[in-house]
């Protein structure tokens, strides 16, 4: 039972830093910015940096769930008008529902993993070095994962791309149109390709520096 419990404190750490890297990355202005330039999206959507930037933050406000709806205006291609469709505002309403979602998860994952830490200090007269073990392995196995992920992207992002919105979504809204809805030209598949590299990259660093902290605790322990 107790290596159960190690094992579901891995988990859960695993679970709560995946999550905060994607936040990271997902809610980072400069990123944007910078994947923007590298697509030269002010000409694919027909909007000035100045707008396009507008429409992010708001964008961003929204699925932060700081603003109730993605009525946002901005000149596009010379004219101010309403920037998103019906269609992309029913996708970005289940978008949402995954961040808010997401954060809610965070939260009571964060609450377990302190109730049992707590459960460790009290019952377990060997935490530390367990805990420590579960450090360790929780590295060495999601390393393994996410250079399993990175071959999976690297041979056909496309296709794995797709699977992850049949997953988490019920509907076939996320299908848009890259030659008349902005929301597809502002956010093309290269740049979800560059912002879960990006994602993976953190939560690898993450998950190293855990693993080399547990391996580093053990073997002092040894010695």
């Amino acid at each position: 039972m107790k290596r159960i419990i190690y094992i579901a404190f891995g988990i859960l750490l695993s679970l709560v830093l995946l999550l905060t890297a994607v936040d990271i990355v997902a809610f980072n202005m400069n990123h944007y910015k910078r994947e923007f330039a590298k697509h030269d999206i002010t000409t694919v959507t027909g909007m000035d940096d100045e707008n396009l930037q507008h429409v992010t933050k708001e964008l961003l406000s929204y699925l932060r769930d700081e603003r109730d709806d993605l009525k946002i205006e901005a000149v596009v291609r010379g004219e101010k008008r309403e920037v998103f469709g019906e269609r992309e505002k029913l996708h970005m309403i289940d978008v949402k529902d995954l961040f808010v979602g997401g954060r809610k998860v965070r939260k009571v994952s964060l609450i377990i993993l302190g109730l049992l830490l707590i459960l460790f200090i009290k019952t377990d007269k060997d935490w530390k070095r367990n805990l420590a073990k579960t450090f360790m392995f929780t590295g060495m196995v999601n390393i393994d994962l996410i250079i399993l992920l990175f071959l999976l992207m690297h041979f056909d992002f496309t296709k794995y791309f797709d699977y992850f919105h049949y997953i988490f979504f019920d509907n076939d809204l996320w299908i848009l149109d890259p030659n008349t809805e902005i929301l597809i030209q502002m956010l093309p598949q290269e740049f979800f390709f560059n912002t879960a590299v990006k994602i993976a990259l953190i939560y690898a660093g993450t998950i190293i520096a855990l693993g080399i902290g547990g391996f580093w605790y053990k073997k002092r322990q040894i010695l």
